[in-house]
């Protein structure tokens, strides 16, 4: 039986398709931002942007050198396109970037499934969509050898978005139980296309509801109330639940920019955060 592989949508345009330049540029961003890392086990869960490497590259860096990573990590991330199922898991059993194959957690993915049945394995969803695959290559860099899942959510339903975060608690735990912890990811940017200063009043906005950590409360803020275009408020709202359920410190906010530190071009931004939540002092690192 032949094994079915996600071929990288985006790589050329939104970072480097030749294998070398693109290890070149990964790791020289990680190794602008390295420090001393949080151990596995004590942290929960990041948020990190999805833009080009070119414009938030390093603040995704600066998350992904954060942390040390386990061997799986769940990626949550909205759907740009439209395309395919409401909440979509990958099922493809490999995901390719120019940097290699990351091969599909089959335990994590079987979990999800069976706990959440508004989530439905689907290809359509991911075949176009960059907010993951630009991460992946700093995953392969930052943790060789992973297997991850991959979740779209493209409806912008609350109930759906707080079902998914509730299956993502439930799987957690399972994990946990067979002695495996799994790294939460969610791909976002935050606001798109406004001068800087009124963008960043809008970015801290939203950082600021991330940090509350109410995930009913934070998607009406970001979706209705302040109309923030954050492109990753459904799965950030399922993060959020995930998170209630779990148990977190309040999130840290590790590095914040917009695409105006790329080139100059202050006139209309899209903001960008590297956001990260950690377990509570004496929490199961488990669990």
């Amino acid at each position: 039986m032949s094994l079915s592989v996600r071929p990288p949508a985006v790589a050329g345009t939104f970072y480097e398709a030749e294998p070398a330049r693109l290890r070149l540029t990964v790791d020289r961003l990680l190794a602008a931002r390295r420090g001393t890392p949080r151990p596995v086990g004590s942290w929960r869960a990041l948020l990190l942007p999805h833009a080009g490497h070119v414009y938030s590259g390093g603040i995704a860096a600066a998350g992904v050198a954060a942390v040390a990573w386990p061997k799986t990590v769940l990626l949550l991330g909205p759907n740009h396109h439209g395309i395919g199922a409401s909440a979509a898991l990958s099922p493809d059993d490999a995901w390719r970037t120019p940097l290699g194959e990351v091969p599909r957690n089959e335990a994590l993915a079987k979990d999800l499934l069976a706990l959440c049945p508004a989530l439905e394995e689907d290809a359509v969803a991911h075949r176009l969509e960059h907010s993951l695959e630009v991460i992946v290559p700093f995953l392969q860099a930052a943790a060789p050898g992973l297997s991850m899942v991959c979740v779209s959510i493209g409806e912008p339903d609350p109930g759906l978005c707080l079902a998914v975060g509730e299956s993502v608690a439930g799987a957690v735990r399972r994990a946990g139980a067979r002695g495996e912890s799994v790294a939460l990811v969610v791909s976002s940017d935050l606001n798109h296309f406004l001068p800087r200063a009124r963008n960043r009043a809008k970015d801290n906005q939203a950082l600021a509801a991330l940090r509350a950590g109410d995930p009913r409360s934070f998607f009406t803020t970001i979706h209705e109330k302040e109309r923030i275009s954050m492109c990753g408020v459904l799965p950030a709202t399922a993060l959020l639940r995930a998170l209630e359920i779990l148990g977190t410190t309040p999130a840290t906010i590790v590095a914040q920019g917009d695409s105006g530190d790329a080139f100059g071009d202050l006139t209309r931004v899209v903001g960008y955060a590297s956001v990260l939540w950690e377990k509570p002092p004496g929490g199961r690192p488990d669990a």
